[in-house]
């Protein structure tokens, strides 16, 4: 497994590696998950393994099976689009609070520093980091919108988002990051109607491409 953040847990080190894994491709879309082949993969016992799995299908990236075995989930288009449409209502609404939150003089720290890291990571080439970086932009946009239900909400989408990030890698990251800036300068403004639009516009953008690199169409 990859080092634990300090206080980690081992059942939230356990997650943290499979999910990984599964991210990576090192357990296929479609392919069975047995506890005890994973405990032996990852080197710990089987009771984090059980703890786990519930997160991860919590999270949309396994299926629980009969006898203690679960399933990679195996995205299809409509896995693709749902996934959009989720984030066009929770991101363009972050957008617009953030604006208004910026307004009001709440700092934008937490959305430079992701955006720094996401150059780091593009600078690096590491496709994984890349994902994982890009999903923490948008994730710092919730986090300077300031609510904490949108928070909740989008904890439960960011491990999917990043899984699809790094699967469409092929997509043209600078652009992407460039657009990241463009979502940043309109927050900066308080113009939380024009936040609001591009945050759409760069969500819809994806749509297609991310279809197309899914199902090969």
């Amino acid at each position: 497994m990859t080092a634990p953040a300090p206080e980690e847990s081992l059942t939230s080190q356990t997650h943290r590696a499979l999910r990984r894994q599964i991210i990576l491709g090192h357990y296929p879309q479609g392919s069975r998950l047995v506890e005890a082949a994973l405990a032996n993969d990852l080197h710990v016992s089987r009771l984090p393994i059980r703890e786990a799995l519930p997160q991860l299908e919590n999270e949309g990236f396994v299926r629980t099976l009969p006898r203690r075995s679960s399933r990679v989930i195996e995205w299809t288009a409509a896995d693709v689009t749902e996934l959009f449409d989720v984030r066009l209502s929770l991101e363009t609404l972050a957008a617009r609070l953030a604006a208004k939150a910026a307004a009001a003089g709440a700092t934008l720290q937490p959305l430079v520093e992701a955006i720094d890291a996401e150059h780091r990571a593009l600078d690096s080439e590491d496709w994984l980091e890349v994902a994982e970086t890009s999903t923490v932009v948008h994730e710092a946009i919730v986090e300077v919108a300031g609510s904490a239900l949108l928070t909740s909400l989008m904890r439960q989408v960011s491990g999917r988002m990043t899984w699809l990030f790094y699967l469409t890698s092929a997509r043209d990251q600078r652009q992407q990051s460039d657009e990241h800036h463009g979502l940043l300068e309109a927050i900066r403004s308080g113009n939380d109607r024009l936040a609001e639009a591009i945050a759409f516009t760069h969500i819809e953008k994806g749509r297609t491409p991310s279809i197309r690199l899914m199902t090969g169409a």
